[in-house]
């Protein structure tokens, strides 16, 4: 059997602008999957909405050609099913790192009870403020905070970060190990909960397995593996319409051209519905199809302000 193409598949799509739900394997980057989309889709274009570790697999969204610049766009929510392993402690707070104490035999015959982790979690819940793990991305003095790391040099003093947590709920629980599903919102480090958690019940913790189940829109049951695309499967894209969570407006072909070459239009020319939203996903009636992000802005007209709607992304032709 002749196995198909998949950037031929994608020319035959005709895609300009559209996202794949890509089930991320365990033991390879987020840049790796990246490039090896790029390569099997014959795009140059491809991009991410945000990263998972190495250990991590589940949903990462990956952006082809002028998506890349709607990643800014996309609701960054996120789901994770996460294990934590309690009595272990390692430099990059997850099973891959240095081991820096283990307690986990002491965590398996004296563990502490489920409702003593119950209540344990409830620290966790809402707006927190968590320190990110030494071996993380972040920036600090230029540098990377995992490059200082790997190169030896003393973890700098970090600042605590606010992150919102909606909903954490304990799922399995059998000593030294217990699982736990996180719904938070973007920048949220599971590793920090895996750690601060481990220490809230005075053992110490790490993150053993990691997957994300959804991604704003993206959810692990439509996702496709990332082997399926390198055998030869066709792509399955997600349009844009499906991919933003942003309210929808139809202009006329005429006024759709003018918003695409650059020129704002006054609301009050439009039946524009009220509220306090900034940005909208504009379609034309000659395509049918979303062609702009457009965003709610000012001008001066007659000397007055009057508000507007003005172009903040076209991705496509009208």
């Amino acid at each position: 059997m002749v196995k198909s193409n998949p950037a031929q598949a994608t020319k035959q799509l005709n895609l300009a602008t559209a996202f794949l739900n890509i089930d991320k394997p365990q033991g390879i980057t987020s840049h790796d999957v990246v490039h090896r989309v790029r390569k099997l889709m014959g795009i140059k274009q491809v991009g991410h909405a945000g990263t998972l570790d190495p250990m991590a697999t589940g949903v990462m969204v990956v952006a082809l050609g002028k998506a890349t610049r709607l990643l800014r766009f996309l609701a960054d929510d996120k789901t994770y099913l996460a294990t934590i392993q309690l009595g272990l402690v390692t430099d990059t707070d997850d099973i891959e790192g240095k081991v820096i104490e283990d307690k986990s035999s002491q965590a398996a015959a004296a563990a502490p009870s489920a409702e003593t982790v119950a209540t344990a979690l409830t620290a966790f819940r809402g707006d927190i403020e968590q320190i990110p793990p030494y071996y993380s991305a972040i920036h600090v003095d230029g540098k990377r905070l995992y490059e200082m790391a790997r190169a030896g040099m003393a973890p700098p003093e970090l600042k605590p970060r606010p992150v919102t947590i909606h909903t954490l709920d304990l799922v399995a629980y059998e000593p030294p190990f217990l699982t736990v599903r996180v719904h938070c919102s973007k920048g949220t480090y599971i590793r920090s909960i895996a750690r601060d958690l481990g220490n809230a019940l005075g053992l110490g913790g790490t993150l053993s397995a990691l997957r994300r189940e959804t991604s704003g829109r993206f959810n692990l049951a439509q996702a496709q593996e990332l082997e399926q695309l390198q055998n030869g499967a066709a792509p399955k894209t997600v349009a844009v319409e499906e991919a933003l969570a942003l309210p929808a407006f139809t202009l006329s072909a005429e006024l759709a051209k003018r918003l695409s070459m650059g020129q704002k239009i006054a609301l009050s020319d439009l039946d524009f519905p009220p509220g306090d939203q900034d940005f909208f996903l504009i379609s034309s009636t000659g395509s049918g199809k979303p062609f702009c992000i457009g965003r709610i802005d000012s001008t001066e007209v007659d000397g007055q302000m009057t508000k507007c709607l003005a172009p903040e992304v076209v991705f496509a032709d009208v």
